[in-house]
């Protein structure tokens, strides 16, 4: 049985984009972010493929923020996080950062009590910005609401 995927990406980029404008508007922000070092010309087919791509970074207050969005909680968004930080200092676009605290934060749209408990233990800030809250912003930015349905 394949198991269809509750929200495609277009919808978690949706998310990230509101959740970006509703709390961050102002701040310095990437959104779909490669992270870690660049292929040689020799590499670059190869590497491409294995790149790392965060969500969205943003800088606020003198920190960086690493940004995961899942419209469900998962373990994987941990460990990507975790990945993500480690490799932001090994990227070359953001050599002027690379010395300033780098928090984490997963995104999402529900409470999942065991992850954001595993969240806390790895110093990952844990955010939550439902679908309603989406199609707020995006009502706010006359943009087509999403369906409310996750499933």
């Amino acid at each position: 049985m394949v198991r269809k995927r509750p929200w495609s990406p277009g919808k978690e980029k949706a998310l990230v984009d509101a959740w970006l404008w509703a709390k961050h508007r102002t701040d310095p922000q990437w959104r779909r972010v490669r992270l870690g070092v660049l292929p040689t010309k020799e590499s670059n087919r190869v590497y491409m493929t294995l790149l790392r791509w965060a969500d969205a970074v943003f800088l606020n207050d003198g920190k960086v923020y690493i940004v995961e969005a899942k419209l469900r909680p998962d373990l994987g968004a941990i460990g990507q996080l975790q990945g993500y930080q480690k490799l932001f200092s090994q990227t070359l676009e953001f050599d002027a950062y690379k010395d300033w605290p780098v928090e984490m934060i997963l995104l999402t749209t529900m409470p999942d009590l065991n992850i954001i408990e595993l969240c806390s233990e790895k110093n990952i800030k844990y955010e939550i910005f439902t679908l309603e809250d989406v199609n707020r912003v995006r009502q706010e930015l006359l943009q087509p609401v999403l369906p409310l349905k996750q499933s």
